[in-house]
């Protein structure tokens, strides 16, 4: 039996600052056959750079969108072009660490397998090996309860949800339960995926080393979310419950999981009626929603700032310990 071969999807807009540090760290795995990069109607030279960073790879393929569709649409689109038995998400500003998939492929009896993510504020740092525990070698499953459970962040704190996690997903899944990302999201669409695979069985294992380097942007296109992205992934979370047969203790994490971006939706409604002038009605709102009052007076008074660490892992060890029992 030959080695497993992995197809790296790369939705890219206006990246053209760091698309070729992505490409180039796909193309120097050792188990990746193709490398599809989806330019979402870039209006600068994303696409030109990704090309020169291919060096002429045959492995290598660009594709572009004939007008803005989403993260969720190009991959989509990657996906329909994509031939191998494997493949991974990787976002166009941030990069592999060397021979990332050999960890993961090292372990077997997954349907998606995801490893740690360490995070670097400096571009110039991205990738470079960290000290400590972000590069053990344990692994445990995650099942459907936790991995919900633990996309309920707080906005106060460095982001944990494990809906950040780009694990390799075994294709074969994919096709025999007809799942694609959900194109109705444009923020949330990995949790949504990967929520569904787990509805229906998906064997999820997590490794604590970390292969997969992101770059931390205060101005990301994942932060700049409006209120109509976190309706509609409030929308694909509910739908989950709908569509699949759970038990008790699966919807209620999807119920939590709502009634937190039920939250933030009613913070950024509140945020938006002030900004235009419409005083009375975010009052109002704010009376009837008495828990995004918290939100609003850390943003007002946000007590003693800390500068963010430069590096730092999704999952640290205790959080590993705690997620593995």
């Amino acid at each position: 039996m030959g080695k497993p071969t992995v197809g790296v999807i790369i939705a890219a807009y206006n990246a053209a600052p760091t698309i070729s540090r992505a490409v180039t760290s796909s193309l120097a795995q050792s188990l990746v056959s193709e490398v599809i990069v989806i330019d979402d109607c870039s209006s600068d030279n994303t696409l030109e750079v990704a090309e020169q960073a291919g060096q002429s790879d045959s492995r290598l393929t660009i594709i572009r969108q004939p007008f803005n569709q989403g993260p969720s649409a190009a991959r989509n689109r990657g996906l329909d072009q994509s031939k191998a038995p494997y493949f991974a998400v990787l976002d166009a500003d941030d990069m592999f660490m060397p021979e990332r998939f050999v960890h993961m492929f090292a372990r077997d009896g997954w349907d998606m397998c995801a490893d740690n993510i360490c995070f670097s504020i400096e571009p110039e740092n991205l990738g470079q090996p960290q000290d400590g525990n972000a590069q053990g070698e344990r692994a445990c499953t995650i099942d459907f309860e936790t991995f919900v459970d633990r996309n309920i962040g707080d906005r106060r704190c460095n982001r944990t949800e494990l809906g950040f996690l780009k694990p390799v997903v075994k294709r074969a899944f994919l096709e025999a339960h007809n799942l694609r990302f959900d194109e109705t999201c444009r923020l949330g669409e990995d949790f949504v995926l990967y929520a569904r695979m787990l509805a229906l069985g998906a064997r999820f294992t997590l490794l604590e080393h970390c292969g997969y380097a992101a770059l931390q942007r205060a101005d990301s296109l994942s932060s700049a979310h409006s209120v109509a992205h976190l309706r509609a992934m409030r929308e694909a979370s509910l739908a989950v419950a709908r569509d699949f047969e759970l038990n008790r203790e699966e919807r209620d994490a999807l119920a939590r999981h709502a009634a937190h971006l039920s939250e933030k939706i009613v913070y950024r409604e509140i945020l938006e009626l002030r900004r235009y002038g419409n005083l009375p009605t975010a009052l109002w709102k704010l009376a009837r929603h008495p828990s995004a009052v918290r939100a609003l007076l850390s943003d007002r008074f946000p007590g003693p700032q800390t500068s963010p660490p430069p590096h730092r892992p999704l999952i640290t060890s205790p959080q590993f310990d705690e997620l593995c029992g």
